[in-house]
């Protein structure tokens, strides 16, 4: 687990830190002419409040947030790109007290390149690491059932990727890596024991007690294919999209892992933006549970678990800043 933890946290760091990764000198002043950096953040909020409305609805309040930052180095036949994306958003419907999430991501990303054989092919090595920002839970009206379904490094997703990458251009790339490791971590035991996002659960007796609880760490190996394209498709319409497929060797290798995320941004004026996010994971391994009638048992007649296409999209307008 410190192993797992440690790998985040030196990827997080440098992709803040946007160090040159040729330069060892400690003295010499730094040449910051080969980075190109880009970013956007924006808030979007939304209120709806009905009297006596005869076309029925809900009142409800919605507040999201978007931050994404890139850091890009180019010299000679070496690229770094590094990576920063995390959204958060919350609901209040109407009638509730409280805000319940509806929007958590947090994605970092490190990859590495050396032109190969053409000014096309590169050698390439990525690392990136995905979880959440807050604990997710299931919702009774205002009321928590059960306990989190979900948490900070519950689940935390580390993967490793070793080479080639095709990029004709700036704006679009294919990774093949025959060479991948995925490293899954569920901190929270209660999810660990119950085998959540595909650890190994725990050995019960004839009872239910515990007898060795459940992993908190997955290893897989297999290979990856990575397909990403930011560019502003139209004037003023930038479409960020990320497709990554995996592949475990040694555990069903044709029931294929898929993580596809989408951030489109239209700008409106200088200050405002209108954003559509669209993210996609199929994971055969994650069991999603539904719990039709809300009792938090999720062993109702209509109760069926198994693994499924999570989808998520919000749509917004307001405040956004691009640099």
């Amino acid at each position: 687990m410190k192993r797992s933890l440690t790998i985040a946290m030196c990827l997080t760091i440098s992709i803040l830190s946007g160090q040159n990764p040729t330069d060892t000198s400690t003295t010499a002043k730094k040449d910051t002419s080969y980075w190109k950096k880009t970013g956007f953040f924006g808030i979007n909020g939304s209120s709806t409040w009905l009297n006596d409305w005869m076309g029925g609805g809900q009142d409800n309040i919605t507040v999201t947030s978007i931050f994404n930052f890139e850091a890009v180095y180019k010299k000679d036949k070496h690229e770094w790109t590094n990576k920063l994306d995390a959204q958060y958003g919350m609901i209040r419907p109407g009638g509730f007290k409280n805000f319940q999430k509806n929007l958590d991501q947090l994605f970092a990303l490190s990859k590495y390149n050396i032109n190969a054989f053409n000014k096309y092919w590169y050698y390439t090595a990525q690392g990136d690491f995905r979880t959440q920002f807050a604990p997710g839970y299931t919702y009774n009206g205002d009321s928590i059932v059960g306990r989190a379904t979900s948490d900070l490094t519950s689940p935390a997703y580390i993967q490793l990727a070793l080479g080639l990458d095709y990029k004709p251009t700036d704006y679009f790339s294919v990774t093949f890596a025959p060479a991948a490791g995925k490293i899954t971590v569920v901190n929270r035991q209660h999810l660990a024991d119950d085998g959540a996002y595909g650890v190994e659960k725990a050995l019960r007796d004839t009872s239910g007690n515990i007898i060795t609880p459940g992993k908190k760490v997955r290893y897989e190996f297999g290979g990856r294919v990575i397909v990403k394209f930011k560019k502003d498709i139209f004037k003023n319409v930038n479409l960020d999209s990320y497709l990554d497929l995996f592949s475990n060797y040694g555990h069903n290798p044709g029931n294929i892992d898929v993580i596809f995320n989408n951030l489109l941004t239209i700008k409106i004026n200088r200050f405002f933006t209108a954003n559509v996010i669209c993210n996609m994971i199929y994971d055969d391994d994650v069991i999603v549970k539904r719990d039709w009638n809300k009792d938090g048992a999720f062993d109702g007649p209509n109760d069926i678990n198994g693994p499924r296409l999570q989808v998520l999209t919000t749509v917004g307008i307001g405040f956004g800043y691009k640099f």
